[in-house]
């Protein structure tokens, strides 16, 4: 884990950002339906997974998206292959979780 869940030095809240190696994939942490699969500025391709509860989940950073909208996944299914970073030149990729919009501290929930 490069950073945790948290307020950053002027208070903002930054999602987990965890280091991991080539070739790796990230992976659903529960079953849910893909929302969203695309691109967004400063995040690089990104893709957001509805759960039960009101629960989002959000991987960012990743280098190809391996899902489409509407696709259903269950617990530990193949999302997207993590990007490398140009600044750091390691494979990160940002995680958060969300309910009803809010980010939530991920160790809440997952174990």
């Amino acid at each position: 884990m490069v950073r945790q869940f948290g307020a950053d030095s002027r208070g903002t809240l930054q999602p987990m950002l965890l280091a991991t190696q080539a070739g790796a994939r990230a992976r659903a942490v529960a079953p849910g339906e893909v929302r969203f699969a695309d691109s967004m500025r400063q995040l690089g391709d990104v893709v957001i997974v509805h759960h039960a509860d009101n629960l989002q989940t959000v991987y960012a950073l990743c280098e190809r998206i391996l899902v489409r909208v509407g696709d259903q996944v269950s617990t530990g299914d193949e999302l997207c292959d993590v990007g490398q970073s140009n600044a750091t030149q390691r494979y990160d990729l940002l995680f958060d979780l969300r309910q009803g919009g809010k980010p939530i501290d991920p160790r809440q929930v997952l174990r």
